[in-house]
């Protein structure tokens, strides 16, 4: 049955764009299912892979309720009639939302007549190229499936959401792009943040991807619910409904301002609220403030701020509320602070020497040190030692580590700390153990980077490239740091020449080069080759060359010639001094059988594991090496020197992020401020 839209484009052009981001407008879709009644409501999201090209994050949505349908007779009034008042206080135009996220809407729903005690099944087609820019609505035919069903049926309303819209849309029109709570490791929260009271008290079910998202999930104990009457400047009361909710994935207090929208809590507005004297044991909070008497243009007018008194006034009323709450959970923290301060070890007893957020922080992560060791407790003479360290490191930048590190030090570690700086000092140790640590931690990322399947991820090598330059230092102690610019401008455009020369290849499985075992994905992967270069005294200096061949190339006896005539024409090079020793490493994945025949024969009476050629005069040597092998050897190495030096898995974003640009410290604040939702 062909059906036709009701309303006027104009009003079509303001609605499907409407919300305030794609969270939003998802958010509503949800809140349409809440109105129908539902029990549950099942979210599928089908993201793409990391190994597929596709032009979005997600390929398609679809959000399913077990709510009341709509019937047949009801879609033109309810469905197809846009922008009118379907529902008490509402919009009406919520099921349209869905063009704020993707072009290709699909309906499908079964609804119940009351009047003629029937089932029917109706499935809508919606495009958003439908109506164009100045169409008039009403000539849009819409084919329209619609039947009548024998028998009972479990009533449903489903919306799928496909074509998401590209970054050449989203660049022009920003609320239509998807933003970061539609992740995989976001989802979740963001529902429970949106509905929480919802989900603890089972009025709904919320299942994401199969996944059913259970209160424990989020919750620390029960919700503390608090009642404030909060006196307008106008004399009016007002019943203000605090619901206090400690979360388990946050160290935020989050703090929400809800309106009623036909009979679903909404949130208008949010806020983080941080104060100078909470101890670090608060943990993180939701806390979500309503009224039923208060008019909902307060929460629209907070950005004037303390130009309009009336926010102004119950601005400060919220923050009394939330500071006699916190304070009485903060005693343990007061009685802490006010003993630390008595100690003889307390490291700010003059007070002009240090900003107060300095000796705040210091107070928060002495409490947490306290809370695991009991130093202060026990009079344990650690403090002399611990403290001191606490406040370098605070002074250094370096929170985060005291926070991750610092805490994990059991008693037997401990002492084990305070004997060695028997033996030496306390810079020393700490400089040691920061060089191994990064080494370590370096080393994990490069294996990741170079030699699992994050590799597929790295087209054309050039961030590999960046990074390998830094990290030298795995070829030998001797590269630490040095530079990776030729002198010698020439001599570059030679070895690159040579390069092109020489190492160039097509591989075949004829010469059994190929590795079939990588996927297809990673191999169109290419070589990768950089140079470096350091003085080893005042005439003479070393050059080395890294040929780094594709995931898919094994190294046969073919490639082991290509890089022998690759040294044999450096040798040739009239324009090279003597005095210039070159190092020549060819790096693969795999090395075929036939290649380390060769190889373990020219390595006998040679100490170095690497080694595969070294000319007459002694200034050109070639190593032949798999990725594998030098990882593990350089572990080896690190691990004896660290000895129980550990470090945490590496998360190649997080390492390049740190390594590779500016971080900014955070601040500590006694705010209560907006942010958007």
């Amino acid at each position: 049955m062909n059906r036709k839209l009701t309303t006027n484009s104009r009003l079509v052009n303001e609605l499907f764009a409407s919300y305030f981001n794609t969270f939003a407008a998802f958010s509503e879709l949800m809140n349409n299912s809440i109105q129908a009644k539902a029990n549950n409501i099942w979210i599928d999201i089908d993201y793409a892979g990391e190994s597929e090209i596709y032009p979005t994050l997600i390929k398609s949505l679809k959000i399913k309720d077990d709510g009341n349908g709509v019937h047949s007779n009801d879609i033109q009034e309810k469905l197809l009639d846009i922008g009118t008042t379907n529902k008490d206080g509402g919009k009406g135009i919520g099921r349209f939302a869905c063009f704020q996220l993707g072009k290709k809407i699909a309906i499908e729903t079964v609804g119940f007549s009351t009047s003629d005690k029937t089932y029917s099944k109706v499935e809508i087609p919606l495009h958003f190229d439908m109506f164009g820019k100045n169409l008039n609505v009403s000539e849009i035919v819409i084919p329209v499936n619609e039947q009548i069903l024998k028998g009972a049926k479990q009533t449903y309303y489903q919306v799928e959401i496909s074509e998401f819209y590209d970054s050449i849309v989203t660049e022009k029109e920003t609320k239509k792009k998807i933003i970061e709570k539609f992740l995989p490791l976001n989802i979740a929260d963001a529902i429970f943040e949106k509905y929480p009271l919802k989900i603890f008290n089972k009025n709904i079910a919320f299942h994401i991807n199969g996944n059913k998202i259970e209160p424990s999930h989020f919750i620390i104990d029960k919700p503390i619910h608090k009642i404030h009457t909060f006196i307008d400047l106008k004399g009016n009361k007002h019943k203000v409904i605090f619901n206090f909710i400690q979360i388990k994935k946050q160290n935020k207090i989050k703090i929400f301002l809800t309106t009623n929208n036909a009979g679903i809590q909404t949130i208008a507005n949010g806020f983080e609220y941080d104060a100078s004297w909470l101890s670090p044991k608060i943990g993180g909070w939701y806390v979500y403030i309503e009224s039923n008497t208060l008019p909902t243009d307060l929460y629209r007018n907070i950005d004037l701020d303390e130009l309009d008194e009336d926010w102004k006034a119950f601005r400060q009323f919220i923050k009394d509320n939330l500071v006699e709450f916190y304070k009485a959970r903060n005693a343990e923290f007061d009685n802490f602070t006010e003993k630390l301060k008595n100690d003889e070890y307390y490291p700010f007893k003059d007070k002009t020497s240090s900003s107060k957020s300095k000796v705040m922080v210091f107070d928060k992560l002495a409490f947490l040190v306290e809370d695991k060791y009991h130093l202060l407790h026990s009079d344990n003479k650690l403090r002399e030692i611990i403290y001191p360290l606490i406040d370098r490191t605070i002074s250094n930048g370096e929170l985060d580590n005291i926070l991750k590190n610092i805490l994990h030090l059991n008693t037997k570690l401990a002492n084990k700390f305070s004997e060695l700086l028997e033996k030496t000092s306390l810079d020393n140790v700490i400089e040691f153990s920061d060089k191994v640590a990064k080494k370590v931690e370096s080393l994990e990322f490069l294996e990741k980077l170079v030699y699992s399947e994050l590799s597929k991820n790295v087209k054309e090598r050039k961030e590999l490239h960046k990074f390998l330059e830094r990290m030298l230092w795995v070829f030998g102690e001797e590269y630490n740091e040095t530079t990776n610019l030729l002198s010698d401008k020439n001599l570059k455009n030679n070895l690159i020449q040579l390069r092109n020369d020489c190492l160039e290849y097509k591989a075949s499985k004829k010469d059994d080069n190929i590795d079939d075992s990588i996927e297809k994905s990673v191999r169109s992967i290419t070589d990768l080759f950089l140079y470096n270069e350091r003085v080893i005294d005042h005439k003479r200096r070393e050059v080395l060359v890294v040929e780094l061949k594709a995931p898919k190339v094994k190294i046969s006896p073919k490639e082991l010639e290509q890089v022998m005539k690759y040294a044999t024409e450096i040798d040739k090079l009239s324009s090279i001094s003597q005095n210039v020793n070159f190092k020549i490493l060819l790096i693969s994945s795999t090395i075929n059988s036939d290649a380390e025949y060769r190889i373990n024969g020219n390595r006998r009476n040679e100490d170095n594991p690497y080694f595969y050629f070294r000319n007459e005069n002694k200034n050109i040597e070639i190593w032949v090496m798999k990725w594998s092998d030098l990882i593990e050897n350089v572990r080896r190495k690190l691990t004896y020197m660290s000895n129980i030096l550990h470090t945490k898995d590496v998360d190649v974003q997080e390492k390049a992020a740190k390594d590779f640009e500016d971080i900014e410290v955070g601040k500590y604040f006694s705010t209560l401020k907006k942010v958007a939702l």
